[in-house]
């Protein structure tokens, strides 16, 4: 639950600024880093989304335990 410490999310090439999705749903982020800060609600699986200034997006799926 609520005790799931955030994870960091990275991104190598793009061009800034970014945009960070979890399932759709956007994470809070400074556009111009490569990195944002999500905090999952618990165990599962999830998508992580980013899309740079072009459209480029690049995904990842993860399991959360």
């Amino acid at each position: 639950g609520g005790d799931m410490r955030p994870l960091s999310l990275k991104a190598t090439g793009g061009a800034p600024p970014f945009r960070w999705f979890v399932d759709g749903a956007p994470v809070a982020a400074d556009g111009w880093r490569r990195e944002a800060r999500w905090r999952p609600d618990g165990a599962g699986f999830a998508r992580a989304t980013v899309v740079d200034a072009t459209g480029a997006a690049a995904s990842v799926k993860f399991r959360l335990r």
